[in-house]
């Protein structure tokens, strides 16, 4: 493989990886927001189940 190949197969690594990275923090800046749950704001607290009768299944692994 010469070296020329080489320097664009890693070029365009490189720029795959960059555009990856860019994407991805623009998404987290400019994304769109969701005022539902999982915002952080603390109104959509989970309600504790209720407890139960009997025998307490083992979790699941």
């Amino acid at each position: 493989m010469s070296v020329t190949v080489q320097l664009v197969i890693v070029g365009v690594l490189v720029a795959a990886s960059a555009a990856y990275v860019l994407l991805s923090a623009w998404k987290t800046w400019f994304g769109k927001s969701e005022k539902g749950c999982g915002s952080g704001c603390g109104k959509c607290a989970a309600t504790p189940e209720p407890p139960q009768q009997g025998r307490h299944s083992l979790p699941q692994v």
